[in-house]
């Protein structure tokens, strides 16, 4: 086992994360899914939430250049193993600019939603620090490193992480 020693003041990461955590449910975690075609099963559980750093992955064979990647075969920079998500569910992407994120449905067969919003297919929606989001029945929290360090934080009591 690590120690994870974190402050509040020191972020995690340098990216914006998405945070998978499980639903609550009185079943067990392998009751309901079963892998996907992407052969392996990482999911959430109750204890430990899962945190996709939003960036591009080097050497993965993604002829999307344009945005990070969402879905749930290995081509993605995102791989989601939950049989809601498509193949190629979603995009997101920064624009340096403004530095704003924005996020993209790529004409998925179950949706993306922002909130309660379902997003209009290849019509890019602004997104901010905290919103859900979910790709198909995968409910996420999209969240800039600050945000992520201090909900570990909070969680943890103030006292940090063990890993």
């Amino acid at each position: 086992m690590r120690q994870l020693v974190l402050k509040p003041d020191q972020p995690l990461v340098k990216a914006p994360v998405l945070l998978w955590e499980a639903p609550p449910s009185e079943s067990s975690p392998d009751e309901d899914w079963a892998p996907t075609d992407a052969g392996f099963k990482t999911r959430p559980s109750a204890t430990d939430p899962l945190v996709f750093v939003i960036e591009k992955v080097p050497g993965r064979p993604n002829p999307f250049a344009m945005g990070v990647t969402v879905g749930r075969v290995e081509s993605n920079d995102i791989i989601v193993d939950d049989g809601s998500v498509s193949r190629f569910h979603a995009w997101l992407q920064f624009e340096a600019r403004q530095k704003l994120w924005w996020l993209c449905d790529a004409e998925s067969k179950n949706g993306t939603f922002v909130g309660a919003q379902r997003l209009t297919p290849n019509q890019k929606v602004q997104i901010t620090d905290g919103v859900r989001i979910k790709f198909g029945e995968a409910s996420m929290q999209f969240l800039m490193p600050e945000s992520l360090t201090k909900t570990i934080w909070e969680r943890s009591g103030g006292q940090g992480s063990k890993r």
